[in-house]
C-alpha cells in the first residue's frame, strides 16, 4: 500500500502516509473516489444500492445515485457514523461477500479493485488524528441522501465538539433556512464519543414540510458552529415528490373508496386515489429513518 496513486484529476495521493496519521487534504478523498471507485460503484453496486433496489428494500442506508459528489458523501456518512471509521471494516468485508452481504462477493480480495476500495476507505478514515486536533463532527441523517421525500417530515442529525456546539444552521439549496433546535438525547452518539462533553445530548431536529419545495432535486446542509466560530457541515442530495398543493387540508381531501392496492416487499402501490380532487396513482415505500411509509412516486 506504500505507493503513489495518480488519479484522473492530477492529484497524487501517498497512501502509505495514511497509516501514520498524516492529515488528509480537503477534497482528496472525493477526487480519489471519482477517479478510482465511482466506476466500480456504478458497475457493481448501484443495481442493489439505489432507491427501489434490493439493499434499500432491506433497510440499508448506503444508497447511490448518478451523482459522484452524492455517492462520495453517502460513503463518508456511512463509514464515519456514528463515529470516525465506525464502519470502515464493514464496507471492505461486505464487498468481498462477508457479513451476509446480499449481493455476495462483488470484489475479489487482493485485486486492484479491492486495493482501490481499501485506499478510499483509508482516505475517509485516517488511522488516527493528531493529538492536538479537537473532536468536531456533524452528521445530517434526514433527509436521507439519494431518496425521495414528500410531505411533513424531519430535518435531523447530530453534532459534537470538544469545545461544545453553539448552534446548528440549516441551509436549503445553499440558502440559510433557520437554526435547528439542538440538544436532543442521543445515547448512541454519547457511547461513540464518551470523552466529549454533552455528547449524549447532541441531537438536532425540527419538523419540515418537504412539499414546500419544488418537485425535483434539492440539497440540504447542516452547518454546526462551535463557540469560537469554527464550522463543520454535512449535506444530503435528495428528490422531492409532491402534490400540486404544498399542504393537503380538509377531512374529505383524500378518498380511497374507488382505489385498488397492490403490495410487494416493503412497497404499497395505490391506483386511482383521489387527492385534493385529482385522480392519482401513488407508490409508498417503507423508510427506516422515518419508521413509516412515505410516498415516493405520484403519477
Amino acid at each position: 500500500m506504500d505507493r503513489l496513486l495518480p488519479n484522473w484529476f492530477g492529484v497524487f495521493i501517498q497512501v502509505g502516509l495514511l497509516s501514520t496519521g498524516a492529515p488528509v487534504f480537503a477534497g482528496e478523498a472525493q477526487d480519489y473516489y471519482a477517479a478510482n471507485v465511482e466506476t466500480l460503484v456504478q458497475g457493481k453496486c448501484i443495481a442493489c444500492h439505489r432507491t427501489g433496489g434490493q439493499a434499500a428494500s432491506s433497510g440499508v442506508d448506503l444508497l447511490f445515485t448518478s451523482s459522484v459528489a452524492s455517492n462520495h458523501a453517502a460513503f463518508d456518512r456511512y463509514v464515519n457514523t456514528p463515529s470516525q471509521g465506525a464502519r470502515a471494516s464493514r464496507v471492505l468485508s461486505k464487498i468481498t461477500g462477508a457479513l451476509g452481504h446480499g449481493g455476495g462477493r462483488v470484489i475479489v480480495p487482493g485485486s486492484s479493485n479491492y486495493d482501490a476500495f481499501e485506499s478510499y476507505v483509508e482516505l475517509l478514515n485516517p488511522a488516527e488524528e493528531p493529538a492536538s486536533d479537537a473532536i468536531f463532527r456533524v452528521a445530517l441523517e434526514e433527509p436521507v441522501a439519494g431518496q425521495a421525500h414528500t410531505g411533513v417530515g424531519n430535518l435531523r442529525g447530530w453534532a459534537v465538539a470538544t469545545d461544545g456546539i453553539a448552534k446548528v444552521t440549516i441551509l436549503i439549496d445553499g440558502v440559510v433556512f433557520s437554526d435547528s433546535p439542538y440538544g436532543g438525547a442521543r445515547g448512541d452518539v454519547g457511547g461513540a464519543f464518551p470523552d466529549v462533553p454533552n455528547a449524549t445530548d447532541s441531537g438536532f431536529s425540527s419538523a419540515f414540510n418537504y412539499s414546500a419545495l419544488e418537485a425535483g432535486p434539492h440539497t440540504i446542509t447542516a452547518v454546526a458552529y462551535t463557540p469560537d466560530g469554527a464550522t463543520k457541515e454535512s449535506s444530503a442530495e435528495f428528490e422531492v415528490v409532491r402534490f400540486d398543493s404544498p399542504f393537503i387540508t380538509g377531512d374529505d381531501a383524500v378518498n380511497l373508496n374507488k382505489s385498488s392496492c397492490m403490495v410487494e416487499a416493503d412497497q404499497i402501490s395505490i391506483v386511482d386515489a383521489t387527492v385534493d380532487g385529482a385522480l392519482l396513482d401513488l407508490l409508498l415505500k417503507w423508510r427506516t429513518a422515518e419508521q413509516g411509509f412515505e410516498i415516493v412516486e405520484i403519477r
